[in-house]
């Protein structure tokens, strides 16, 4: 028996497999459908919707066969995919890949194979759809050109499928992105207005002490009102595919944090909050700066919401053999077990930080998007105490 080689491009392949989310899920009536179709086409006992990954080849959809899998090695399909053609097996016992194959010396006697390769828009082969009878046999011209036909509609439902799911997540998050803007958006402005109405009603009314006050309070909302909007924004952009990663050497403290300074040292005074920021200023990374600007401005704003009163926000940097990772932590209550587990999930959000403070989710949300368009990796510090530490890890600079 000979074991096919990895295909050669055998990660971006399995890339395109996954990006799919189709391994391990229950049949659908769209994909058993055309396997009997193939089968009939082809006069076969068996048809199958086979999906290679890296150890074993899964029936997405069968006829004539019961076993839901089967090891990668003994799989015919696995050499179906080096091409971009149907191979065609007249009689696996004459051909020297497959004589002594498990599959052929027992259950399910396999004689005659033809699998049209699942070809992706990006080129790559993910599977196969397969015909497999137990005595040898050839297609004739309109079989063969009916398999290929019917590959084709197996990818085309792949596709239809994948755009179904997101967009019934897209939905799912824009009913909760409608829930977000009617709450907390109308409050901000509420809370805007009746201070503006306050100052400009009875401004000499009320004392130098209490139009700081005011004014303070005025800012405050402004400042949650921005990053809000901010935030749709972006969340908008990225749902509808227009930001991706344009990665770049740069400076972390100069060119990721500096431009921010003052927003979080004004929004932090407000606050009775104080600021560190512990970064070597030579220190580098390779980032799309626009994201990962967004990924600091968003953790910091949350460390706000949460941080306890007169308390601290810390930003620190380092470097480490498999990337630079960058963390923001602040004092107070560390974050519930519950919480910690679903933050970076990719849905919409609403809880409360200290004193009220509105928090959307929206920012997390993007957080971990942008972080994942970069390949990185983000989590919560599970061992630091006295409060919350958010990390997240990007590549070096080359």
């Amino acid at each position: 028996m000979k074991i096919a080689e990895l295909h050669p491009e055998e990660a971006a392949r399995l890339e395109e497999l996954y990006r799919y989310e189709i391994l391990d899920s229950e049949d659908e009536a769209a994909f058993d459908e055309l396997t009997e179709l193939a089968s009939a086409i082809c006069g076969t006992k068996i048809s199958l919707i086979s999906l290679i990954d890296d150890k074993r080849q899964w029936f997405k959809s069968r006829v004539g066969l019961d076993v839901p899998e089967t090891d990668r090695d003994i799989a015919f399909c696995t050499h179906a995919i080096q091409g971009v053609d149907v191979m065609e097996v007249e009689d696996a016992l004459a051909d020297e890949r497959f004589h002594d194959n498990p599959l052929v010396a027992g259950d399910p006697a396999i004689r005659f194979y033809a699998g049209a390769p699942l070809i992706t828009p990006e080129g790559l082969p993910i599977g196969t759809l397969c015909v497999i009878d137990n005595h040898s046999m050839k297609l004739s011209e309109d079989q063969h050109r009916a398999l290929e036909i019917l590959a084709r509609q197996v990818i085309s439902q792949l596709e239809l499928r994948l755009m179904n799911r997101r967009m019934k997540r897209i939905a799912g998050d824009r009913d909760r992105l409608f829930a977000v803007i009617a709450h907390d958006l109308k409050s901000n402005f509420s809370g805007i207005l009746g201070v503006a109405n306050m100052l400009s009603g009875k401004y000499f009314e009320v004392d130098e002490q209490e139009r700081k006050l005011l004014a303070d309070e005025l800012m405050n909302v402004s400042v949650n009102t921005y990053e809000l909007l901010d935030q749709l924004l972006q969340w908008a952009a990225e749902q509808m595919g227009g930001m991706k990663s344009r990665p770049v050497n740069c400076h972390i403290k100069q060119d990721l944090i500096d431009d921010n300074i003052d927003f979080f040292s004004r929004a932090g005074a407000l606050q009775g909050v104080n600021l560190n920021i512990s970064i070597d200023e030579s220190l580098t990374v390779y980032c799309d700066t626009t994201m990962t600007k967004t990924i600091i401005r968003n953790l910091v704003s949350n460390a706000l919401k949460y941080c306890s009163e007169d308390g601290l926000i810390s930003i620190d940097a380092k470097e480490q053999h498999d990337g630079v990772t960058i963390c923001i932590s602040n004092t107070g209550d560390p974050i519930s077990s519950e919480i910690r587990d679903n933050l970076f999930k990719q849905q919409v959000l609403s809880t409360e930080g200290r004193g009220g403070k509105p928090g959307h989710g929206l920012g997390l949300n993007l957080v971990a998007q942008f972080v994942a368009k970069q390949n990185g990796k983000i989590w919560v510090d599970e061992e630091f105490s006295g409060g919350t530490r958010i990390c997240f890890r990007l590549g070096k600079s080359d």
